[in-house]
Formats: C-alpha cells, sequence, structure tokens
C-alpha cells in the first residue's frame, strides 16, 4: 500500500542505481494484460470473459499489484516517493568516511579516544547497517596523494563488492547483470507493435532498431521493395519475432515481479489495441518517456 510522502527521506541510496530499471519495470507492467486482470479484479472486478483468461498463476500477479499498486496513470516519481522506495529502500544511513578521533604528535591512548571508538561502535555504525568497514590509522603531514594510494590500496585488497541493488528490497531484480539497452528495444518494439499492429515483422525490426547491424539499407517508406532486400527483410523480420516474444516474456514475468526476466512463460493474448491504449497513456506521464526512449510511436 502507498505510505506517507512525509517519509520521503527514508534512505534511498542503496536504490538509486536501479531507479532507472524499476521506471522501465512500471512501463512493462502498463502493457501486461495479466497486470491490468489484476487491476481489475482489485479495483473494479472481473466480467465472466476476463476470468476464462486468467493465468493459473494469477495469485502471482496478484501479489505483484499489492506491492506494486495502480501503476496505469502514475508518474514515476509520484509512486516512487509513495510505493517504490518502499520495496527497494534502505532503512540504513548512507555509509560515510567519518573522522573518530585525530591524534596529537606524542599521543597515547588515552579516555576521549577510547569514547570516540565506542560512540562509533554503538551508534554511527549501526545507523548505517553495520556495512564493512576498514579502521586505518591515516598520517598527517605528508603528501596527501600518497595517503590516497595507500588508502585506494588497502580498499581494494579487502575486495568486498559494490551492491547494484537495495540490500533491504521486497522485491530484488531478477538479473545478475542489469543492462537498459536491450530492455529499451523491447519497450520500444512492444510500443511499435501496438501502435501498428499490421506491420510486417521487419518493418517493425527497423522501426525498434531489433538489430541496426541487419536493418543497414532497409527503407520502410518504400511500397514496393528491391528483390535485392528480400534475404535481409527475412532475417530482419525473424530476428524481430525472436526479439517480439522475449518482449512478451518480460512483460509477462514483470507481472509476477520477476524483472528484468526473459524467461519462457505461458502468454495470455495480447489485445494490441488495448495495449496501444494503455501505452499511449503511459507515455502521456512525460518523465518517464525521456528515460525509456525519444522516439514517438
Amino acid at each position: 500500500m502507498p505510505q506517507n510522502p512525509q517519509h520521503r527521506n527514508m534512505k534511498e541510496w542503496s536504490s538509486i542505481g536501479i531507479k532507472s530499471y524499476l521506471m522501465l519495470m512500471l512501463e512493462f507492467l502498463r502493457i501486461s494484460p495479466s497486470y491490468e486482470l489484476a487491476r481489475k479484479e482489485r479495483n473494479e472486478g472481473l466480467s465472466a470473459e476476463d476470468r476464462l483468461t486468467l493465468p493459473n498463476d494469477f495469485y502471482e500477479v496478484l501479489k505483484t499489484y499489492d506491492e506494486f499498486g495502480d501503476v496505469a496513470k502514475i508518474p514515476f516519481e509520484t509512486w516512487w516517493t509513495t510505493t517504490g522506495i518502499y520495496i527497494y529502500g534502505s532503512e540504513h544511513e548512507k555509509p560515510r568516511v567519518r573522522r573518530i578521533a585525530t591524534l596529537e604528535k606524542d599521543a597515547e591512548m588515552d579516555e576521549n579516544f577510547q569514547s570516540a571508538l565506542e560512540r562509533y561502535f554503538s551508534l554511527s555504525r549501526p545507523r548505517e547497517g553495520n556495512n564493512p568497514a576498514l579502521i586505518l590509522s591515516v598520517p598527517l603531514g605528508i603528501n596527501k596523494r600518497t595517503v590516497l594510494i595507500h588508502i585506494s590500496k588497502l580498499i581494494d585488497q579487502t575486495q568486498v563488492p559494490i551492491p547494484v541493488r537495495a540490500k533491504k528490497a521486497a522485491r530484488p531484480l531478477d538479473a545478475v547483470r542489469l543492462r537498459k539497452p536491450p530492455l529499451i528495444r523491447a519497450i520500444s518494439l512492444l510500443w511499435f507493435k501496438a501502435a501498428k499492429p499490421k506491420f510486417s515483422l521487419w518493418k517493425l525490426g527497423v522501426l525498434a532498431k531489433v538489430s541496426p547491424k541487419h536493418m543497414e539499407g532497409l527503407d520502410i517508406s518504400i511500397k514496393k521493395q528491391n528483390s535485392d532486400t528480400t534475404d535481409q527483410r527475412i532475417k530482419m523480420a525473424i530476428l524481430t519475432s525472436r526479439a517480439l516474444k522475449k518482449a512478451m516474456f518480460i512483460t509477462e514475468n514483470a507481472a509476477r515481479g520477476k524483472f528484468p526476466s526473459s524467461n519462457p512463460i505461458k502468454l495470455p493474448e495480447f489485445n494490441w489495441s488495448e495495449v496501444n491504449k494503455r501505452a499511449i497513456e503511459s507515455r502521456k506521464l512525460g518523465k518517464n518517456r525521456k528515460v525509456v526512449s525519444k522516439s514517438s510511436v
């Protein structure tokens, strides 16, 4: 359920890196026929005809909907501050480099230093989630560049990985390696398919730039195509068919909270006319459009 926006200062530092992926996820959710059924179920109820089309794992879609909510007409930033941050945010402060104490020349261990160290372990460190940290002796009065080089080496030696996702994410992203360009091409292809459902596959592939390597020389504006490009158009059509199916897999996996995943899944019927209406509404939100694609369908 959406949370109170007054808690906007909840520590979102660990989620910043994945916000653009979540923005894309919402675009796929807005297209998903299964997610649309979940929206109808939770808001207006399903018709008898709708119930005949429900997937066997509809409970998974409803679970995702109950977490993410109605994303059809809500700008991403609004969704993020009211819902997303509570799924992918962190309850801890962002860890930072801090001075625990300063030692003067010839200084020895004293109570003040001990107290400063205890405050760090009892207050500062827990607020930051007790993340891995180095406790160093940084000598002063020598070349800063030399000091930084030594510190960098010590950090590298720890081999502590930098997380790419929120530590407490209720729905961690479903990929080890995150790459936006393939997802942008996938959502663009779905948008073009919805806007131009009768277009040849090869033309859709050119519009969505499915394979820049194979689209060179192809011109969708020419009514009578040259026979010299027949093989190229066939190849582009094959690649686009595969890409379209993969994009549909991503859409339906997203509806089940698995994003970005293109694992094969039983696909519902995509009513492209209805999908296009939802896609148009999504692009009207404006802010999402410039991140996802500058192309207009």
